[in-house]
């Protein structure tokens, strides 16, 4: 039974190319040819996420765990099912023979690098299929390659330092760990570029990377931050010229290092563990701290460090003494190493971060600020019995560690580091940027204060602070965490903020309060919008684009001192057989000119503009306005994608998200549309002249 996510080869167009299972009922065995040009490819065999499959011999559904315990019990195994073979006119796809079968069929190699994969299932899926070492992620043939290349790496580090002798290079013994620069150092080096080759060889050689029907090309493994399983995999040609053969991988890593800066003076680096004292004082600090339990990078780092190892564990004995990465100091909150108990998994994550940041204080100079790194969510929205909170482990940890520490924050920035084309994206748990908060020492002596007096601080501090950062055309997806910086700045100013009983007000409170002071200050902008629009907004709030009863929605209407009719003249809403619904923006006619007064409208004409047609096409929407229209639109944008966020609506809060980060551009392509004014030429007789 074939466990295939899918059969196509290749979507190009003019190019398809898929595999055709060849049945035969009478042996229940499956073949496999290999089509191309017109034609409709077979349905995969695999039915839902996971391991649901159904058998395309006999067409029955099979359970996920009847597949996981196959393959735990060593019964799942791999079959070629085509070849895939450059022409003169690109890719041709042709089903394999006989001895192409038997050269993939070879005996696994002895002493090949492997290790249990850690017990981490939220990241590391293949041991739920029988996968449970990392050698199982190999095909023999792959690992007999790899194995010939790793095993090149020590040879090849001997000649260059032989080459560098040759050529008049210092035959200085120091090693390039103890900053030698002489030939054996210039060999090391050698040696650890090209162990990097064996690791990048070894991500797209795996039996659970890619194929890529669309580019007709193999696919590295770690597409995210995590080993999932894969059905269908390419074995990539390691000794040819294409994506993740060894040449291509080489000149990819060459160009990096010849991107590395040349500088005269010589970088120091330590390594010490975070949570202890290590000596340095008076300095400069900047971290990236772990993010709770968002991802295990040491469990994900042994995929290539047991390649490494096999590399260079001869050069560098003491740095790969270890069979497995190192894990039991890891700071992040992993219930699995911790006998499966989140709350000990809390504690120690808790714990750890707090002596962390109590080191930090004590390295740090008290005339330059901490910055801090964080590129998570603050939260998920969690909804309780009588209201909405926000709230998140990680984030409430993290800055109560901070502050606890002696620390005040006094900022926080989004910095762009995400890369837009990342698996992990909009819709998930994660943000466009990076957010840096930024802190300094508090005083010692810093006084208390009362619940009602932070409250009437924030009021007071936190509208021109979200106004300023409105104005510097803040993402929406990153507003709501650089909001905690002025409100987290007034609570941590403070050695402590008491609540009416005395006890001292946590993180998770004081984060609870900022967002509500959040919402009021979009509820107040919605007050300064017409009232038509704020029907539109409190209607999308509460239904979206879907149809309401006529009676409903006019009883909403009336209470913002509007009526569905004109509404409707409008284009802003269907309002038919009793039934009443916003217009999505593409059913929105983009002729409609009433927007210059309609808020609602015109920010949907702008939104679906962005998605059609880009920057340009809003910029010749706003060129010919004059007054605060347009910016008002921007706003209403901001106030959307908040909505859309907390109700999940993920292509909604995208399309807003959008429409802002763009603004700067379509404010300047509309300013030079604005000075291109038409010129009047004058008509005359060429025969007079």
């Amino acid at each position: 039974m074939p466990l295939a996510s899918s059969f196509v080869l290749s979507k190009k167009k003019g190019k398809e190319a898929w595999i055709e299972p060849v049945l035969d009922y009478k042996s229940k065995s499956i073949s496999f040819n290999v089509k191309t040009g017109e034609g409709e490819p077979p349905e995969s065999s695999k039915t839902a996420r996971g391991a649901k499959f159904k058998c395309i011999l006999c067409g029955n559904s099979v359970p996920s765990d009847y597949i996981k315990s196959e393959a735990q019990n060593k019964r799942m195994g791999s079959t070629l099912m085509a070849v895939v073979a450059e022409g003169k006119h690109g890719r041709i796809y042709l089903p394999p023979d006989a001895g192409q079968i038997n050269a993939a069929n070879v005996n696994k190699p002895d002493n090949s690098p492997t290790g249990e994969i850690g017990g981490d299932r939220r990241a590391l899926w293949t041991p739920l299929y029988g996968l449970t070492h990392f050698s199982d992620l190999f095909t023999n043939r792959q690992l007999t390659a790899l194995m010939a290349f790793s095993n090149l790496v020590g040879k090849a580090q001997k000649q260059a330092e032989k080459d560098a002798i040759a050529s008049g290079m210092s035959n200085d013994p120091t090693p390039l760990s103890e900053g030698g620069t002489g030939a054996k150092a210039y060999g090391q080096a050698v040696g650890v570029y090209l162990a990097f080759v064996v690791d990048r060889l070894c991500d797209f050689s795996t039996a659970v990377s890619r194929w890529s029907i669309s580019n007709e090309k193999v696919m590295n493994l770690f597409s995210k931050q995590a080993i999932p399983m894969t059905w269908d995999f390419p074995e990539t040609n390691i000794l040819g010229n294409s994506v993740g053969g060894f040449l291509s991988i080489v000149k990819y890593i060459c160009d990096c290092i010849l991107r590395l800066p040349l500088v005269k003076e010589k970088g120091v680096v330590k390594q010490y563990d975070a949570q202890s004292d290590n000596g340095l004082r008076n300095i400069m600090v900047s971290t990236d701290p772990p993010y709770y339990d968002n991802i295990g990078y040491a469990d994900l780092s042994d995929f290539f460090y047991v390649w490494l190892r096999q590399s260079l564990k001869k050069t560098y004995p003491s740095l790969f003494k270890t069979m497995l990465v190192p894990k039991a100091e890891e700071l992040i909150a992993t219930p699995y190493r911790h006998d499966g108990s989140k709350e000990k998994a809390r504690v120690f994550f808790e714990t750890g971060m707090l002596q962390n940041f109590q080191q930090i204080n004590k390295y740090t100079r008290d005339d330059i600020p901490v910055t801090i790194y964080y590129a998570f969510k603050q939260s998920e929205t969690e909804k309780g019995e009588k209201n909405t909170q926000t709230a998140s482990p990680g984030w409430e940890t993290m800055l109560s560690a901070i502050i606890k520490a002696g620390f005040s924050i006094t900022g926080t920035w989004p910095m762009r580091t995400e890369q837009s084309y990342r698996s992990v994206g909009l819709g998930t748990n994660a943000l466009a940027s990076s957010i840096v908060l930024v802190c300094r020492k508090r005083p010692e002596d810093s006084p208390q204060t009362t619940r009602r007096n932070f409250v009437t601080e924030l009021k007071r501090e936190l509208k021109s602070a979200l106004q300023k950062l409105q104005r510097s055309n803040l993402a929406p997806v990153d507003l709501a965490q650089s909001a905690i910086g002025p409100g987290m700045g007034i609570y941590s100013r403070y050695s402590q903020v008491l609540e009416a009983d005395g006890t001292s007000m946590s993180v998770r409170s004081a984060l609870q309060i900022i967002n509500q002071e959040l919402d009021v200050y979009f509820n107040e902008q919605d007050g300064e919008l017409d009232r038509e629009s704020r029907f539109c907004v409190e209607l999308y709030t509460q239904y979206a684009f879907n149809e309401i009863k006529f009676g409903d929605a006019d009883t909403l209407a009336r209470a913002k001192n509007t009526s569905v009719k004109p509404l409707e003249s409008c284009h802003v809403l269907y309002a038919q057989k009793g039934v009443v619904r916003l217009l999505p923006r593409d059913e929105i006619p983009t002729s409609v000119k009433s927007h210059e007064s309609l808020i609602w409208l015109l920010t949907q004409q702008l939104t679906h503009a962005m998605e059609s047609g880009g920057v340009v096409a809003c910029a010749q929407m706003i060129a010919p306005m004059f007054g605060s229209n347009a910016e008002r639109a921007k706003d209403l944008a901001y106030r959307l994608y908040t909505i859309a966020e907390r109700k999940g609506w993920a292509q909604e809060a995208y399309a807003y998200n959008s429409l802002v980060i763009a603004w700067p551009e379509i404010q300047s392509k509309a300013a030079e549309l604005q000075n291109t004014k038409p010129v009047q030429h004058t008509l005359f007789d060429t025969n007079e002249e």
